[in-house]
């Protein structure tokens, strides 16, 4: 005779009925989340019927805009007008269709916003409203010692309204090219000396891209030449790890990729 346990009969797990396909599924072939936060319904999509509609949103380019601003980009969810964002459609897509969107979102972003411009470093993903004003900072204060005062007021440099510097990592374009910084040489003297070799400067930029990082202090390129990922920067003195980038604690021993033991 079967042991009690075996004898016992296992209780079915319930189903819930998926709108799109028709079908009474299990619970976990369903999303935990509904496809947008702005969405007010109950979760009757499964997730086979959700990715397949993102899937065909994308390869249709069937997008929309929405959101509490009314400009966010995104899918239409599958049982409302409420709009997937970029989030919801990673959790909901495949990554190959994912990348697909997020291309043709940047696309959209720069088409559609005044002024905006991706940041030209190839491991940035960042962008930025750029408004070509002069921005004059406040001027410093002459520094007082009784009676006399020892040096006159000074203003700072004003901002140059040709350069766009991005607000992630700190790589400068500039406008009037549209091509990378190029400190210390005017734009004609620039464009004369890159003339018909401007796919020749694009693969020379990409190569020491592969080779540098941006210091997470003062955002200088650095090369590293061999050695451990202890990095250590002689313009701001800023440590850090070339693996992750992480600045290094007072020991310069910790960061991301090496973290401290937890305390016994």
């Amino acid at each position: 005779m079967a042991p009690a346990a075996k004898r016992r009969k296992t209780a079915a797990e319930p189903k819930y009925h998926c709108i799109v396909c028709d079908t009474d599924r299990i619970g976990n072939s369903f999303p935990d989340y509904n496809p947008s936060p702005e969405c007010e319904h109950l979760i009757d999509t499964c997730k086979t019927c959700l990715k397949k509609w993102v899937t065909a949103a994308v390869d249709e380019s069937a997008f929309t805009t929405g959101g509490e601003d009314g400009k966010s980009f995104g899918i239409k969810c599958v049982q409302c007008d409420a709009v997937m964002k970029n989030v919801n459609v990673e959790i909901a897509a495949t990554k190959k269709v994912y990348q697909r969107f997020e291309e043709l979102e940047r696309k959209h972003i720069g088409e559609n916003t005044p002024g905006w411009r991706w940041c030209m470093n190839s491991e940035c993903r960042a962008g930025r409203v750029h408004e070509p004003k002069v921005i004059e900072a406040e001027p410093k204060k002459a520094k007082k010692r009784g009676l006399f005062f020892f040096s006159k007021a000074e203003s700072p440099p004003a901002t140059d309204p040709k350069i766009c510097e991005c607000q992630e990592c700190g790589a400068k374009a500039c406008i009037p090219c549209d091509r990378p910084f190029h400190e210390g040489e005017s734009c004609a003297a620039y464009q004369a000396r890159i003339k018909d070799r401007v796919e020749e400067e694009d693969q020379a930029l990409e190569a020491i891209r592969k080779v540098t990082k941006p210091c997470p202090g003062c955002k200088r390129s650095i090369q590293k030449n061999g050695g451990c990922p202890a990095m250590l920067c002689t313009r701001c003195g800023v440590a850090f790890c070339w693996n992750c980038l992480g600045v290094r604690g007072r020991d310069r021993q910790y960061c991301k990729c090496y973290a401290r033991p937890a305390e016994t």
